[in-house]
């Protein structure tokens, strides 16, 4: 039974994610409704709702959460600390050829994806979102881990320059592993089809809890320290929540935040799942 218990923080993350972007999509469904929207303005708004989210949020989580001194306590999940790093600072140059990174990458994956029109139904959207969280879980812990091998290494390293760790820290990587961990986020998209509204919400969602697993800090659907700790320890924890991590023995134990908006915390006693 402790061992099923176990499982529920991870299953609790995805059941957020999903309705979080069933939320969305439902948003963007009215504004959109009805209108055919041609491919190179999809790419647009797909390109604009990622960039316009990931800065939004990240700027909210540290020069908003992060200068508070009550919230950023109150919120904290570091455990285990480390020596603090100073991160890069934004540079116009760094910030266009992200840019364009992004917009290519928007551009080939509404390209070559099919385009699905499911309708609008609740549970529909909910079903699809939650189907798409788990398969994206499970192809990131693959190649997560993959990358994590001596012989790929040093395309990850980049990315492991901080111990410390900043919301931004989210997308400081290689071209090289910006170019796999895309096609690992985009592949359920190329198995499922896409609707524009859908794969909106995704991102905005999706930038959501990236920024916030690299903050140090437990929001709203990060439930413990679990991806700060794979900074600081530099092996284990390879999935975006914890669940295949446990499935596959690669579990770094996460200290859980004890807070009314994750439930599902209090109801895990397992040793391997230390109480903060």
């Amino acid at each position: 039974m402790q061992k099923i218990l176990s499982f529920l923080p991870g299953i609790e993350f995805y059941l957020k994610v999903a309705i979080a972007c069933t939320v969305f999509q439902q948003i963007l469904t009215y504004f959109w409704a009805d209108i055919k929207i041609a491919l190179i303005y999809q790419i647009l708004l797909y390109w604009a709702m990622g960039s316009l989210s990931f800065y939004g949020i990240g700027l909210l989580i540290e020069n908003g959460i992060k200068l508070h001194p009550i919230l950023a306590q109150k919120l904290n999940a570091r455990v285990v600390k480390v020596k603090e790093q100073p991160f890069p600072a934004f540079t116009l140059k760094g910030v266009l050829l992200g840019e364009m990174k992004s917009l290519v990458a928007a551009g080939i994956i509404l390209y070559l994806a099919p385009e699905v029109h499911r309708g609008n139904g609740l549970f529909l959207n909910v079903g699809w979102f939650l189907m798409r969280i788990v398969c994206a879980d499970f192809c990131f812990y693959i190649s997560h881990r993959l990358l994590h091998r001596k012989s790929l290494l040093k395309i990850h390293l980049k990315h492991h320059e901080f111990r410390d760790s900043s919301s931004f820290v989210a997308g400081h990587k290689s071209l090289l592993e910006y170019v796999i961990t895309t096609l690992t986020d985009i592949l359920p998209i190329f198995i499922f089809g896409y609707d524009i509204t859908q794969i909106c919400a995704w991102i905005i969602v999706g930038n959501a809890y990236n920024l916030e697993g690299h903050s140090s800090l437990s929001i709203f659907f990060i439930s413990s320290d679990f991806h700060d700790l794979h900074h600081t320890a530099f092996n284990g924890n390879y999935g975006i929540q914890d669940f295949w991590d446990r499935l596959f023995n690669t579990l770094n134990p996460p200290t859980k935040q004890l807070r009314p908006i994750f439930p599902s915390n209090y109801l895990t006693w397992s040793d391997d799942y230390d109480v903060g």
